[in-house]
């Protein structure tokens, strides 16, 4: 055979393996939003929800965030008893802070306690569907 010929097949071979392992690397990286969402829980006791990718990395990324509230309920106070103190837990989508986040988070890996897949019928994903529903 001819050496420009063998030459050839090697260069398609070597364009062929960094094209495949390109893609294979940008797949890794994207959220599979198919999926289940995933709770992220934070050393400090935050919670975030979303799509979570790169879980083997350093750095996790998360997307279509979401994060819970807590806010308390004033209630008057009687003037005999004081009042029981009650909070309301709202569901929040990242990126209508005032800071204007982009409503992806990359997580540092040592920052997170663990993550879990969310059943498709938790409170979460309800309110989650209620919130999308609302738009």
């Amino acid at each position: 055979m001819n050496k420009n010929f063998l030459g050839t097949i090697l260069g398609v071979i070597i364009v062929v393996a960094v094209a495949w392992y390109g893609y294979a690397s940008w797949q890794s990286s994207r959220p599979n939003t198919s999926g289940p969402r995933q709770a992220v829980f934070m050393a400090d006791g935050q919670i975030f929800f979303g799509y979570a990718s790169d879980l083997h990395n350093q750095v996790v990324l998360l997307k279509d965030v979401y994060y819970l509230r807590s806010q308390p309920s004033l209630t008057p106070a009687d003037d005999k008893a004081p009042a029981p103190s009650t909070s309301s837990v709202d569901l929040i989508k990242l990126g209508d802070e005032i800071y204007g986040p982009s409503g992806v988070m990359r997580i540092n890996r040592d920052r997170i306690s663990h993550i879990d897949d969310m059943k498709s019928d938790s409170q979460v994903n309800q309110k989650i569907t209620e919130f999308l529903n609302k738009k």
